[in-house]
């Protein structure tokens, strides 16, 4: 009888175990059509619906059906979609309530990805009931691989994911680039600018030429990206300068590399302040906004541009070129490495930019998943990219060809394009690889095709840091907060630093605040999902 008893209490044991182990399936209505993980359900689904799906970011404003991209999508999937944009702000403001969107898009790397069980339905869920091909043929079996977490569930699907075979496919592009004004390289004989001399000797030349803008005032000799909460918030000294430059992201023993500290890093630092302290770029650097920098691209004042985000500067390139062709930005090999480290550009990873969502709200849960399917496979990347065979585009050798009035429309007018045509920008679930590998530099605007050619040789993948910051503790998601504001602070007090020393004792100064604020746990954390990143890569 004990036997019995304690094999009893053993068994009870364990089924408490893994009833608490595994997450509850969602309470999903039947299919109303037959599914076929060979055939996507939305071709056999004539219902339609209306689902809102919220995109956080507060600059998205395109509207769904006032352009081709969307039209054609809604005819295929019979779903009709009210976008919505908003902030972090917004979005805690509904998770809070409860009340959401149909669908959710977040910024990949926002600490919010890592509560998606708490406000998203599983993927895999919703495609074993409403659309297995959503597993079987449309997403990237290294990607949902990826995207699995410890429970076994997929709750939301990168754009941009690009994964080990997409590198070895080829045409991968970065998206930093170092850009001076063609007309002005060339009067100053083309000098290397890759050394640190050579770099500021270059800025000297052009000042002592006394240039004047299309504004007539003087030619700014160095500009940078601006310092916003963009996708590089200091400018290019978070990591471009590291990544033109060659420091590696990871140590030889394949943990976290400091790249902050790198000598080199430093030296080019230093190189940067004498440029600020001889007049060689904006005084107001450091404090300008996107407008400003926009108007001074807009307007030819500067000569040198280090650009975190090439396709940021679309508008703002196209512009310019195309009322000066003789005077446009072109990508040149800027700040190398004084120790024979090679330029390593990140290409889009594996996690890619943002994950989408299908919430718990969600209003049509079958039509949720057939449209999200039909977006993630290859035949929906297609006609969000290209439209309709026979009306947007042709094929040619087994590849899709934009009509040439619309790739026209794209490369000399994005704004527009993207407005009226809206082909190959809506983003959310784009797969870019597979758009590189059809439209190849074609993709881009005119005014920035150079610079991303340029790119494709410097570009290496950086899948082992995947998401290094989404699974932080809090106490280490804190911590990283308080570092970035300090580094933002500190970078602040270099490029106005009087002097090399006083570059030295911001840095010391830097490195005592990161120890004070729990610097050692924020790397052993980040250490670790590294090492979960390696294991997935497998």
């Amino acid at each position: 009888m004990k036997k019995f008893i304690t094999i009893l209490t053993t068994l009870i044991i364990a089924v408490i175990v893994v009833g608490c182990g595994k997450k509850e399936e969602a309470k999903l209505p039947d299919s109303t059509i037959e599914v076929d993980k060979d055939t996507p359900s939305w071709k056999n689904d004539e219902k339609e619906a209306n689902l809102d799906w919220y995109i956080n970011f507060d600059w998205f404003a395109q509207v769904w059906g006032e352009d081709m991209s969307s039209k054609f999508i809604t005819e295929d999937t019979k779903v009709t979609i009210n976008y919505q944009n908003g902030s972090d702000d917004k979005l805690n403001t509904m998770l809070a309530s409860g009340d959401l969107p149909d669908i959710i898009t977040i910024d990949g790397a926002s600490p919010l990805i890592k509560d998606a069980d708490k406000f998203a339905i599983p993927l895999d869920e919703l495609a074993a009931k409403y659309d297995p091909y959503f597993l079987e043929h449309a997403a990237k079996p290294e990607t949902l691989k990826f995207f699995t977490r410890e429970d076994g569930h997929i709750y939301g699907y990168p754009n941009f994911s690009n994964t080990k075979s997409d590198y070895e496919m080829g045409g991968m592009y970065g998206n930093q680039a170092f850009m001076v004004r063609s007309d002005i390289y060339e009067e100053i004989g083309k000098p290397d600018m890759t050394t640190q001399e050579g770099f500021l000797s270059a800025l000297e030349a052009v000042k002592n030429l006394e240039l004047k803008d299309e504004l007539g005032k003087p030619v700014i000799p160095l500009g940078v990206t601006d310092f916003n909460e963009g996708s590089e918030k200091n400018g290019v000294f978070n990591r471009t300068l590291a990544d033109f430059i060659g420091v590696p992201v990871l140590a030889e023993d394949g943990t976290y590399y400091d790249r902050f500290t790198d000598e080199d890093f430093q030296s080019w630092l230093k190189v940067f302040v004498h440029a600020r302290q001889n007049g060689l770029t904006d005084k107001d650097m450091i404090t300008m906004t996107k407008d400003d920098k926009d108007a001074r691209l807009t307007n030819g004042s500067y000569f040198a541009y280090f650009a975190s985000d090439v396709i940021g500067e679309t508008d703002t390139m196209s512009l310019w070129a195309n009322e000066h062709p003789g005077k446009k930005y072109i990508a040149i090999d800027g700040p190398s490495s004084t120790n024979g480290r090679e330029i390593a550009l990140p290409g889009t990873s594996i996690e890619g930019w943002t994950q989408t969502f299908i919430s718990k709200d969600v209003k049509d849960p079958q039509k949720a998943i057939e449209f999200l399917t039909y977006l993630v496979s290859e035949y929906g990347n297609t006609v969000m990219n290209y439209g309709r065979e026979g009306e947007t585009y042709t094929v040619v050798d087994g590849s899709p060809v934009l009509n040439q009035d619309l790739l026209e429309f794209k490369q000399t007018d994005p704004a527009g394009f993207e407005k009226e045509v809206g082909l190959t920008t809506h983003l959310w679930v784009q797969d870019s690889a597979l758009l590189s590998r059809q439209m190849g530099i074609s993709q881009f605007p005119k005014a920035l095709q150079q610079a991303k050619e340029w790119t494709v040789d410097n570009v290496v993948p950086q899948f082992e840091l995947a998401g290094v910051d989404v699974y932080l503790s809090k106490e280490s998601t804190r911590n990283a907060e308080k570092i970035n504001q300090n580094w933002s602070q500190t970078v602040a007090k270099i490029l106005n630093a009087k002097s090399d020393s006083e570059v030295d004792k911001a840095m010391e100064e830097f490195v005592k605040y990161r120890e004070d604020n729990g610097y050692s746990k924020l790397i052993e954390e980040r250490n670790k999902q590294i090492k979960a990143n390696e294991e997935k890569l497998k």
